[in-house]
């Protein structure tokens, strides 16, 4: 739905024009997967350019309002999972409410999946002056087949220990664990972002992992592009 060309070239033009005010209360962080909608097919060429413009354009409101952390798309071979934003917002509602003016979340075109994320290890940090978009591998961590409520707990603390571990060694850039605030019922746990690794590197990182190799977390990893620095040292 969204060239990877265009979309570096509008944000990294629109990225360049923020000035950023942020607000006095502290918000909670929402990680937003986009994921695939309604077709555009039978949308005029010059409809769809439109609802991109817009789209793209909103990311830009965000990020002025102090509301953006990061954004970009990802190449899910699946095609569910177009792209990821991370925000900051009072409540789900009003995370929600971010993607007002985003057609191609309010006509359908993509739906929002939000999740309110606690940081685990490493840190997203919004760039005002993007120079180049850059190639990350974001792993996608889901309930696996032999999950159950009861390894809530002990799945966080092995989890949050394990992403401490790979943070530390310079594979991960970033971690976060979802919490039970989400607009949906997902199996979704939480999410990974390795720099400098190769999809099949990170998956046997991942295949390791003593709850991957007994089905109680699954896991997804896939191409993800984001603002080079957007992932702090």
């Amino acid at each position: 739905m969204i060239h990877f060309r265009f979309l570096t070239t509008i944000l990294l033009s629109l990225a360049s024009l923020v000035e950023i005010t942020w607000g006095a209360d502290e918000n909670r962080d929402y990680f937003v997967f986009l994921t695939t909608g309604k077709s555009t097919q039978g949308v005029a060429k010059e409809e769809v350019q439109k609802k991109q413009q817009a789209h793209l354009e909103n990311f830009g409101r965000l990020a002025k309002l102090g509301s953006l952390t990061a954004a970009g798309p990802c190449a899910d071979p699946g095609k569910t999972i177009r792209g990821i934003v991370v925000i900051n917002a009072d409540s789900i509602p009003d995370a929600e409410s971010k993607f007002g003016p985003d057609p191609y979340v309010t006509e359908g075109f993509m739906k929002s999946e939000l999740h309110q994320y606690e940081t685990i290890a490493g840190k997203l940090q919004l760039v005002l002056e993007v120079t180049s978009m850059e190639e990350s591998i974001i792993v996608v961590l889901n309930r696996g087949n032999k999950w159950s409520t009861e390894q809530s707990s002990p799945f966080k603390s092995s989890w949050t220990a394990f992403a401490k571990e790979q943070h530390a060694s310079k594979a991960l850039g970033f971690a976060a664990l979802f919490t039970d605030r989400s607009n949906n019922e997902s199996k979704r746990l939480g999410v990974m972002i390795f720099r400098g690794k190769e999809l099949t590197a990170v998956k046997s990182i991942l295949e390791s992992h003593e709850l991957v190799r007994n089905e109680i977390v699954g896991f997804q990893a896939f191409p993800q592009y984001l603002a080079k620095g957007a992932i702090a040292d």
